[in-house]
């Protein structure tokens, strides 16, 4: 009888069994980015801590997975996010993205992560850094009217001049940006992909400095590449809110309680040298963020 026992409790240990009763979660970045590897690896390492089982495949690898219906998936990325539905559009997923997706389905196994900083926050950042910077330029396609229109009326709350330039054509992107450059004190990028990619953004910089004009950005390497700062979500904010996402999903009967989440936290980063090029007294990076905090207090 003993021996019967064990036997069952073998069996029911089996891995495919196993399997089907674990937290199985399987992260898919669109790039080998620093900030993409740095999230999966702790969303990875937070949630083998609580017991689940993990996986890190690139966008490009996931047609090699074999599909689970018991399987949560976090794609980082439009391009994780995009082959992941063309892979199986009714995977169970949330979605980490830099910005709100109109049209996108959702349901109760479907959430997005937005990891973009609120638009007031990057008034707020250029508000705290120097509050003489009353007239700012942005570059706008028809793909971030929506931030620029957000960005418009916090600019009016805060007293600033917010000038936003349409960009049509490409082709016209440094005539445009040269117009905006020289007409404001700063330039706020935005997180438009059309105006702002890697073919762009160093000869952006370059006219800017040329013209001893500032570069506000909205990523940490969007400042080592030569913008003055930028406020924004950092991979470890990004992947702390994440787990705990996935956390509450699988407490909740494996459901979001959310079509849309938004991270808590934000970062501040500054390029010294480039501020010191341009005679900018930046202030230090707490004394930016205790004051961003001290605005947002304010009714």
């Amino acid at each position: 009888m003993a021996g019967t026992f064990f036997l069952l409790v073998n069996l029911c240990l089996t891995p495919s069994s196993f399997a089907d009763i674990a937290h199985n979660v399987v992260i898919v970045t669109s790039s080998d980015s620093s900030y993409q590897r740095r999230t999966a690896g702790r969303i990875r390492e937070n949630l083998e801590e609580k017991g689940a089982r993990t996986m890190v495949v690139s966008a490009d690898s996931i047609a090699s997975i074999t599909p689970n219906g018991r399987t949560l998936y976090v794609a980082i990325g439009d391009e994780a996010i995009n082959n992941l539905n063309r892979f199986d559009a009714d995977a169970m997923a949330l979605r980490m993205t830099s910005r709100e997706m109109p049209n996108r389905r959702y349901t109760s196994t479907k959430a997005d992560l937005i990891t973009a900083q609120p638009d007031c926050r990057h008034i707020r950042l250029i508000r705290s850094i120097d509050p003489g910077w009353s007239t700012i330029g942005v570059l706008s396609s028809i793909e971030s009217l929506d931030i620029a229109a957000a960005l418009t009326k916090c600019s009016i709350r805060h007293n600033i001049n917010l000038q936003v330039y349409a960009i049509t054509d490409t082709t016209d992107l440094l005539k445009t940006l040269e117009t905006a450059v020289v007409k404001n004190k700063v330039l706020l990028a935005i997180n438009d992909p059309l105006i702002y990619n890697s073919n762009t953004v160093k000869n952006i910089l370059l006219t800017a400095y040329r013209h001893r004009k500032p570069v506000i950005g909205y990523s940490d390497s969007f400042v080592q590449a030569g913008a003055v700062a930028a406020v924004y979500t950092s991979p470890e904010s990004a992947a702390d809110k994440a787990v705990s996402i996935v956390s509450k999903f699988f407490e909740n009967s494996w459901q979001f309680g959310k079509k849309r989440y938004y991270t808590d936290d934000f970062s501040i980063s500054t390029n010294i040298q480039v501020s010191k090029s341009l005679d900018i007294n930046i202030p230090d990076e707490d004394s930016i963020r205790r004051s961003i905090e001290r605005m947002e207090k304010k009714p």
